[in-house]
């Protein structure tokens, strides 16, 4: 029995959601909400302080007014009553020279009405025909009447100047009709006001929102765009809206522009690894076939097809091992107690073993450093480095020019160390691919001479993880120098 497996090979695609509420909208609908507490707020707290402004203020006039006519009343030596009461009136305006007199009622105004009652409570005189009962309230004490005639109604003692005694009782009444009509208007208008205020913010929200989500929804359109169709060429999104989404959009663009390297990288790793791969096999099976027909009888084809074959697998075996060894790069513990190297007793041991495999090179240690000097490296690494520096300028040297120096010198941060020699050079348009992973500047010279070109990946993985530098300066025909920069441990 077989089991087919199918693959929906479909390219999906980013749609938007119909359903997605808009944040625009979510942005004007929590702008309204805020706006709408906001505004609830302060019309409540001004209505209830004019209000109570207003309530407290009338007060301080109804007193005031039962002050000025409590000055009069109190003129009285005998206890008041229906006869005796107009001459305190008609006395009063005598005194202010008002041949006409003065009522009690335009003494107080219309809003406000006061009752005078004698010694036993009962009622002299009204300037309102809504009649209070006397109601034996402390003096000055303020009751709140409602129903049709709502109002603050006062009373108070009349006590003689001249007796000391209580010579009538004083009662006054102010309308609050005006007042809560007032009131309603005002809370009527507050609310017409919210209601307006509400429905602007709404406006307003809206088109800020809109304003301000543009660079978003530029963002979110070449975010869309890539995903759709992610071979699409892709394009910076410029965004200049000095916040938060300016710098996500400068995020996003580094991570598409790295993934974009990457991919270029991933595309030359793959080109370079097939190629590499496909002349050693194919020497392999050239070899191999040649011995299954007929070269497996022949002593001297033998011999020869069995060492090519043997260099061929050496070749790839080396290759995975660099591999391998970039692998291991990735991750390093810079707060590792290991990184510890003694440059100068590395690049010492490098050069004694570099004259024992190359004897016909010369190579000259120039050691500028005053005192020993550690870098923050493990010795491992950074005598790997060396050997490849070292390696590289053997490989590409001609033979009339076997010359090397190493360099040591210091700055106040980091140890650096140059490899110079007189090989074929780099081209300037090379340069900036040299580090790159099977990155070979000359291609048939390459083959001749050897390598995998990972060696100069590898050196640039180095310094990156022991956060260092790697440069690089040649002329073409005259030699190259190789610069390695690591943080010193002070």
């Amino acid at each position: 029995m077989k089991k087919i497996f199918t693959f929906d090979t479909k390219k999906k695609t980013v749609k938007e959601s119909t359903a997605k509420r808009s944040i625009m909208l979510r942005w004007a609908f929590a702008n309204t909400v805020f706006c709408f507490i906001t505004f609830t707020l302060f019309a409540t707290l001004t209505y209830q302080l004019t209000i109570s402004s207003f309530i407290r203020e009338e007060q301080r006039i109804l007193l005031k007014s039962m002050d000025s006519v409590d000055q009069i009343l109190e003129e009285s030596k005998v206890p008041l009553d229906a006869d005796n009461l107009n001459n305190f009136f008609e006395y009063t305006a005598q005194i202010q020279g008002d041949d006409t007199g003065m009522t009690l009622t335009s003494l107080v105004g219309t809003r406000k009405a006061f009752y005078i009652y004698d010694v036993n409570g009962q009622l002299l005189y009204a300037t309102n025909r809504h009649i209070f009962e006397k109601q034996n309230l402390k003096d000055n004490e303020i009751k709140e009447v409602e129903g049709s005639h709502p109002g603050f109604l006062v009373e108070r003692r009349i006590i003689s100047k001249s007796t000391g005694k209580v010579v009538g009782y004083l009662q006054a009444f102010y309308d609050t009709t005006t007042y809560h009509r007032i009131s309603n208007l005002l809370l009527i208008a507050l609310l017409i006001l919210e209601i307006v205020a509400l429905i602007i913010a709404q406006i307003i929200g809206y088109f800020m929102a809109n304003y301000f989500m543009k660079p978003l929804e530029k963002l979110h359109q070449g975010m869309q765009k890539m995903a759709n169709n992610p071979k699409n060429e892709f394009e910076p999104i410029l965004i200049t809206s000095g916040d938060e989404i300016e710098e996500l959009a400068n995020v996003y663009n580094d991570m598409m522009q790295k993934m974009k390297d990457y991919l270029e990288q991933q595309k030359r790793f793959v080109s370079d690894v097939s190629h590499e791969l496909r002349t050693p096999l194919a020497v392999l099976d050239g070899h191999i076939n040649l011995l299954n027909r007929w070269g497996k009888n022949d002593p001297e084809i033998l011999d020869e097809s069995l060492q090519a074959s043997l260099d061929e697998v050496q070749r790839m075996k080396k290759m995975l091992e660099e591999m391998l060894a970039l692998a291991r790069l990735e991750n390093v513990d810079l707060s590792s107690s290991e990184l510890d190297s003694d440059v100068s007793k590395v690049c010492q041991q490098a050069v004694k073993n570099f004259q024992l495999l190359h004897e016909d090179f010369e190579i000259l240690f120039d050691n500028q450093l005053v005192y020993p000097t550690h870098a923050r490296i493990s010795e491992n690494h950074y005598e790997q480095g060396l050997r490849i520096l070292l390696d590289n300028a053997v490989k590409y040297s001609p033979d009339d020019r076997k010359n090397v120096v190493i360099k040591l010198t210091e700055d106040e941060d980091y140890v650096i160390t140059s490899v110079t020699d007189q090989g074929i050079g780099i081209a300037k348009e090379d340069i900036e691919h040299l580090f790159e992973r099977f990155f070979r500047a000359d291609k048939a010279r390459n083959r001749e001479i050897g390598g995998t070109g990972l060696g100069l990946s590898i050196l640039a993985r180095l310094a990156e993880n022991y956060q260092g530098a790697v440069e690089v300066s040649s002329e073409l025909g005259k030699g190259s120098t190789f610069t390695l920069r690591f943080p010193k441990i002070m």
